[in-house]
């Protein structure tokens, strides 16, 4: 790696942390943008290079967004609680954009996951001079339809299987909406069980996948894995009540910058029927919707050759154009 540093920022008032990663400097930049609420990113850095090897192409940002991992709030008892709303991160995200495009010239790659990709889209809206093109992945367009249709999946599912403790739970929490983060838990932990978020796995393969990155990672104390579980818990309380009404096909009409909605045909918890409507309404000077028929939630590991394949192309079709 010709570049390979991890570095605290200055972004709304606020340290956060970034990992930027790459082969050569010349390359162009792709910023990251997990999904959640309240997930980080920097630890996931090996996972990323091992399937997509993206820094061959790209100089790579992970991002530790605001009250996630790294940047998310100090242990310390009296510590200032931090704001963390849309309009927040949606900041955020734009001065991170200018931030790198002042540093490395030129428009920025975004490859936003789930709410990371409705943020970067949000940001995107604002500021498309700063933008090169945006793969939103498995991006969150209709709350209150993906919620319900999430809910009445894992329900339907766990009675078809006869899971007397996965349908306990679920009638306990009843429909959508679920604003704290317990019912919205349990409501993603039958989902990640039946399949909804990432193929081939489960609730628990996914929590020891995301703990064993933590503790391996050399960028995280054991202290910052505390702080980032404590984050996750943090974030969803502050954002699940304004995120449940999100709706991007009456909210954003237009979009001024290129645009690919990566959708796992297998995906319950952003699905189908959202991305197409979505794409079908969106005005943007380039648009695509590309079906990963093998995965769910989360093309990036479900079909990892595909998906870095989606980046290159959008490299060549948008990066130079831009």
């Amino acid at each position: 790696m010709e570049i390979d540093t991890l570095e605290a920022v200055q972004i709304g008032g606020l340290t956060q942390w970034i990992r930027i990663r790459g082969t050569h400097r010349s390359n162009p930049v792709l910023l990251l943008m997990q999904q959640g609420p309240g997930l980080p990113i920097i630890n996931e850095t090996r996972i990323f290079e091992r399937l997509l090897g993206l820094e061959k192409d790209f100089t790579v940002v992970y991002w530790d967004q605001r009250g996630t991992g790294l940047s998310s709030a100090p242990l310390r008892p009296r510590s200032n609680k931090l704001d963390i709303s849309v309009a927040s991160m949606v900041d955020d995200t734009v001065s991170m954009l200018e931030l790198l495009h002042d540093r490395f010239g030129g428009k920025i790659l975004v490859a936003g996951f789930s709410f990371g990709a409705t943020f970067a889209a949000q940001a995107a809206a604002r500021r498309p001079d700063l933008v090169a093109a945006l793969v939103a992945t498995g991006m969150d367009i209709d709350v209150p339809y993906a919620e319900t249709h999430t809910y009445d999946f894992v329900l339907r599912t766990a009675r078809q299987r006869a899971k007397r403790r996965a349908i306990r739970q679920l009638e306990k929490i009843g429909p959508p909406p679920h604003l704290d983060p317990a019912p919205f838990s349990t409501r993603a932990r039958w989902a990640a069980d039946f399949g909804a978020v990432t193929a081939d796995a489960t609730f628990g393969s996914l929590l020891r996948t995301l703990v064993g990155s933590l503790l391996r990672s050399r960028d995280y104390s054991l202290i910052d894995v505390i702080r980032t579980f404590r984050g996750i818990t943090a974030a969803q309380a502050a954002l699940l009540p304004e995120l449940a009404t999100t709706d991007l096909v009456h909210t954003m009409p237009r979009l001024d910058v290129p645009i690919v909605i990566a959708q796992g045909r297998l995906d319950q918890v952003a699905p189908a029927e959202p991305a197409q409507r979505f794409y079908d309404s969106l005005t943007a000077p380039a648009k695509q919707l590309v079906w990963f028929e093998n995965s769910a939630h989360t093309p990036q590991y479900d079909e990892p050759a595909k998906f870095r394949g989606l980046l290159m192309t959008v490299r060549a079709d948008h990066i130079a154009a831009a």
